[in-house]
């Protein structure tokens, strides 16, 4: 088949040991599969149920979360996240949950401390992620600019958690993978036996090398999940069908949120929705996220005119644009895809 061949020479010039994907057209998936390997160690086959990291996809699930909640009325766009956070930083007062879904706060990501990459081995509590950055100015007022921020999306789940009573991970869980039947999606925790866990693999002087160890403690809300494509299929159709969020939600989440300020959506050629990122395809219109950790890539983009969505994910991190690939492998389904520019460039 002509896109075996296409990820198996992409996989091979990337050095990707394993690979798994999924496409979804029209609601039904035409393919999922896996390639290469899970595990190299043990020869272990990646297939479409082997568990990755998914990292920054998993904002898209704590999104869908916020926004059950604001249909059933009991939190709003427009509140300050100081509403539900223990005493908050003076300088977030004006923070509302609406600029934190769409990258509009200004609070710094913590990602970006100094001191970051030291204490990802180390298991931190909230407050002590928190510490990064909770004495810094806003980058910018809130609603001004946009600015990628884990920050805001860890303070989502403290939110969440504050306003149903459950942890992040049971919210997940009842609200998201039971109703779906995903029964392989759940939060990362390294010490748990997880059936069908991909190993992740970093590049070292052009070697393949195990990840260091990489705590959650440092992911939680902002892109702490594990999942499969075969479940991310699942969750495809729940948005294609609006089984969770109402069809006029999913339309306004996957709406571009313009910032006050900057002209993103022509220079950067793309602009934050709620929990998405809406693509400048011109008149297409075309969602998706990407994910990073250690160990591994992930992608979902949604070409929502062309009723396509390709899930893609990895055991290498060094895939900086896994969308990419997402894209060639979506125009094997819909050739006229392959006529326009990816985008962002």
């Amino acid at each position: 088949m002509e896109i075996d061949e296409y990820i198996r020479v992409t996989m091979t010039t990337n050095q990707i040991p394993g690979l798994s994907v999924a496409v979804v057209q029209e609601g039904e998936p035409v393919l999922v599969k896996g390639y290469g390997l899970a595990n190299i160690e043990h020869s272990v086959a990646a297939t479409e149920h082997t568990v990755y990291e998914i990292a920054s996809v998993g904002k898209t699930f704590t999104a869908a979360i916020a926004m059950m909640l604001v249909e059933e009325g009991v939190i709003s766009l427009d509140e300050p996240i100081t509403n539900y956070l223990d005493r908050p930083p003076l300088a977030w007062q004006s923070v509302t949950i609406k600029h934190i879904l769409a990258h509009q706060s200004g609070i710094p990501s913590y990602t970006d401390a100094p001191n970051y990459w030291e204490l990802t081995r180390l298991d931190l509590s909230k407050s002590e992620i928190l510490a990064l950055v909770a004495d810094l100015p806003l980058k910018f007022q809130p609603g001004e600019f946009s600015a990628y921020d884990n920050t805001g999306y860890y303070l989502l789940g403290l939110m969440l958690e504050k306003v149903t009573g459950k942890s992040y991970g049971d919210l997940l869980r009842d609200r998201i993978f039971a109703p779906l039947g995903m029964n392989a999606s759940l939060m990362n925790d390294p010490k748990e036996i997880v059936p069908n866990r991909a190993a992740g693999y970093r590049l070292l002087n052009n070697k393949l090398v195990n990840k260091p160890y990489y705590s959650p403690s440092v992911t939680y809300s902002a892109g702490g999940q594990l999942s499969s494509v075969a479940d991310m299929v699942k969750w495809e159709q729940a948005l294609c069908r609006a089984t969770l969020l109402k069809q006029s939600t999913l339309d306004f989440i996957w709406t571009a949120n313009f910032p006050n300020q900057g002209d993103d959506w022509e220079k950067l050629r793309y602009v934050a929705g709620l929990g998405w990122w809406v693509l400048n395809y011109g008149d297409r219109r075309v969602v998706g996220h990407n994910g990073s950790i250690l160990g591994f890539a992930s992608n979902i983009t949604r070409f929502i005119d062309d009723k396509i969505t390709v899930i893609l994910f990895c055991n290498l991190d060094t895939i900086s644009r896994p969308d990419a690939i997402a894209k060639e492998i979506a125009a094997y389904y819909c050739p006229a895809l392959r006529e326009i520019v990816l985008q962002p460039p």
